[in-house]
């Protein structure tokens, strides 16, 4: 009986000794567990947002503002879907349409945002600005120019504005001076018969007017207060005299059907040296700092506000505003908000002025940014303070059949198919008809 007691003591002692042990085991396994978890739950707090753009491998700068977006945003990660160019007008609608997962999008087209806005696509943002208490007045006014249907449904990214830039070595050849402000459309075209020399494929000319709508228009649009959604386009009838007779008469152009046929394009006839002047986005600043800086071109260039109508004032241009809208259907959209306002706001203006290209968001520490990169001329400080006072294509649910109308027609007329009163006639009969539907 003693040794049978013993035995049960010990076998119970054991059996105690090994609960003990997988109790304590039990504790430090649910403890890893915990901490699995906890880990698990951090790297799940990383928020990825697709941010729909196009061409991205070709922006420098939209690369350095989203990569210093990440670095500053640890818990954001974005995945950018590049588009090319050419299809993103075409993609992005059927992407929003089929309920793809796009959280912010770069907008190309004032078209195609009045698109996205009409088929309620796009998240209005009037009470995150109001929330963080965003200083709007850098924008100057293109927040204003985005809004639609009574709200902000996208922030200013780029403002790009149109300029007037020049060879700096055929002016001084030829002993003119430097255009400022103050050049008038007359002048201008004075100055491009005087600029312009020789004969075939050594001529050079003293402008060029490239194949879009905006070389003419945009002049026409800048002081009159009308827009090219208006319905009626008689404004426009100056700045078709004068492009005209810069091609025909003066031929210190080339003619507009030469340009289509060989697809021309205007920096390989500026970085060529081909043209003396190019009326062009401020965009072209930056193209003409990398190539340079590529070692691509040597041309001297500067850049000066665009010419004005002799009764109108001084300084005014036509912008182009490139804007960044979050999808209303978005699951995250605190987190897109944060990309779009870096984007659009302070912090991504700067990277942007580093690069010489122009942000919609301008302080005078953003144009003095700008103003400083390497390459840029010094005499172009007067060029970065135009005053944008129309946009191209505003805001309008019938923007891009409008536009596509004027684009006809102007093809016609710069083709000399149709004469000028012709074209705006029909212009104005066809958006008109439009309009009534």
């Amino acid at each position: 009986m003693k040794k049978i007691s013993i035995c049960l003591m010990l076998i119970i002692s054991l059996i105690l000794s090994a609960c003990g042990t997988t109790n304590e085991e039990m504790e430090t396994e649910t403890e890893k567990g915990s901490a699995t978890e906890t880990s698990g739950t951090d790297s799940t707090e990383v928020t990825t947002v697709k941010f729909a753009t196009w061409d991205y491998s070709s922006y420098g700068y939209l690369q350095n503002a989203i990569n210093e977006f990440e670095e500053t945003h640890p818990k954001i990660k974005v995945e950018v879907i590049d588009i090319p160019s050419t299809d993103y007008e075409t993609k992005l609608p059927i992407m929003l349409a089929s309920g793809d997962d796009v959280d912010v999008m770069s907008i190309k087209t004032m078209a195609s945002y009045s698109s996205i806005v009409g088929k309620e696509q796009a998240l209005e943002l009037s009470s995150l600005v109001e929330e963080d208490n965003l200083n709007m007045e850098p924008y100057l006014g293109a927040d204003k120019l985005l809004e639609l249907n009574g709200g902000l449904f996208s922030l200013p990214f780029r403002n790009d504005s149109w300029l007037l830039y020049y060879n700096k070595t055929m002016f001084d050849n030829a002993g003119i001076d430097y255009p400022t402000k103050e050049l008038t459309w007359s002048e201008y075209r004075e100055i491009a018969k005087k600029l312009t020399t020789g004969e075939g494929n050594e001529k050079i000319y003293g402008t060029h007017t490239h194949t879009w709508l905006s070389p003419v228009a945009n002049w026409a649009l800048v002081n009159s207060g009308h827009t090219l959604v208006d319905g009626n386009y008689d404004f426009m009838k100056k700045s078709y005299e004068l492009a005209l007779g810069i091609q025909n008469e003066d031929e210190s152009t080339m003619d507009y059907g030469s340009l289509k046929t060989s697809n021309t394009h205007y920096s390989g006839l500026f970085y060529n040296e081909r043209i003396a002047m190019l009326p062009m986005g401020s965009w072209f600043i930056n193209m003409i700092i990398e190539t340079k800086n590529a070692g691509d071109t040597n041309v001297e260039w500067g850049v000066a506000p665009v010419p004005h109508y002799e009764d109108e004032p001084a300084g005014n241009t036509v912008g182009i505003i490139s804007p960044i809208a979050i999808n209303k259907y978005s699951e995250k959209q605190e987190a897109a908000w944060e990309l779009t306002k870096f984007l659009c706001y302070e912090e991504g203006a700067t990277i942007l002025a580093e690069s010489g290209t122009m942000p919609a968001y301008k302080t005078d520490e953003i144009i003095n940014i700008v103003k400083s990169v390497e390459g840029f001329p010094a005499e172009g400080g007067e060029a970065l303070s135009t005053k944008v006072t129309a946009l191209e294509i505003p805001p309008n649910e019938n923007a891009g059949a409008i536009d596509k109308i004027i684009q006809e027609e102007h093809e016609l007329i710069m083709l000399g198919v149709n004469s000028i009163d012709v074209g705006i006639n029909t212009m104005n009969e066809r958006v008109q008809e439009l309009l009534n539907q």
